[in-house]
């Protein structure tokens, strides 16, 4: 009697399966419904505006993604742009790159009120995102790269937060890094940004990416791999679709780290 006692119960094996079928498979609806609803939360692409072309890809390393962006007009006529790449990977990353959206709009709207004292540039914006990002204790940070376009100066002014690689501007058949440098967001109390700007010239293209770029490219290292950037843009003439194609960004999958690339171009020949 004692030996049949000690026998496992096959009913109850299978009621524990049953039990961890049920719950991966609500897990894996949550995880669908969250990649849903961060594809909703992008902005539209291809995007036209004042001239510019806005197109963009984002590719998860699983179901959601820590990698964002977002392009928009604001009210005085200049487009802002944002990448990030929030660090760490699964659901907190995905929610903090989600919360950035929010951050962003917020920030921008109640700085073109008519009380507010607060200039929108990138570096502003950057040191915004890094008050509110300490005050959640969120145990993340965020590298990124934010913009403003003044297509009536044809002035592009933009801000780093420890961000690599850095945004490849293509203009008359050439192609090179912008400069800047910063620390991320959501680490340091007195983390301070300054802005850069160049004007543009009416053909230019400008891409921006997150790291999981350098696990497509088929260089071994990462210095190497963002050295080649420039040379593969301008290859593809800053083109968006060849940038895409020569990354084979549509059809690579199940990749280390989330990828994300944003090109805004205009009269490209």
């Amino acid at each position: 009697m004692d030996s049949i006692s000690q026998q496992p119960s096959h009913t109850s094996t299978s009621e524990e399966l049953l039990l961890l079928h049920k719950q991966h498979s609500l897990l894996l609806d949550d995880q669908r419904a969250g990649r849903y609803l961060q594809q909703q939360l992008r902005p539209k692409t291809p995007w036209q505006a004042q001239g510019i072309t806005f197109e963009h890809c984002v590719v998860p390393a699983l179901y959601l993604t820590g990698d964002s962006l977002d392009y928009f007009e604001l009210p005085d006529g200049r487009l802002l742009l944002y990448l990030a790449d929030v660090s760490g990977s699964g659901t907190a990353a995905a929610l903090i790159s989600m919360l950035l959206k929010s951050i962003v709009h917020s920030f921008t709207f109640v700085a073109q009120t008519d009380n507010s004292t607060a200039q929108i540039t990138p570096a502003s914006v950057l040191t915004y995102l890094n008050q509110r990002l300490l005050t959640y204790n969120a145990d993340r940070h965020i590298t990124l790269i934010c913009a403003l376009i003044d297509t009536q100066q044809n002035l592009l002014q933009w801000s780093m937060a420890g961000h690599l690689p850095s945004p490849v501007l293509y203009t008359d058949g050439h192609a090179a890094f912008l400069p800047g440098k910063g620390q991320p967001v959501g680490l340091f109390e007195h983390a301070t940004y300054s802005n850069e700007q160049v004007h543009l010239p009416q053909s230019f293209s400008l891409s921006l990416f997150s790291d999981g770029i350098f696990d497509v490219q088929p260089e071994k290292c990462l210095v190497s791999s963002e050295a080649a950037l420039p040379a593969l843009i301008k290859t593809a003439q800053g083109e968006y679709a060849e940038i895409v194609q020569r990354l084979g960004l549509a059809n690579c999958k199940d990749m280390p780290d989330d990828i994300a690339m944003l090109v805004l171009s205009r009269n490209l020949a």
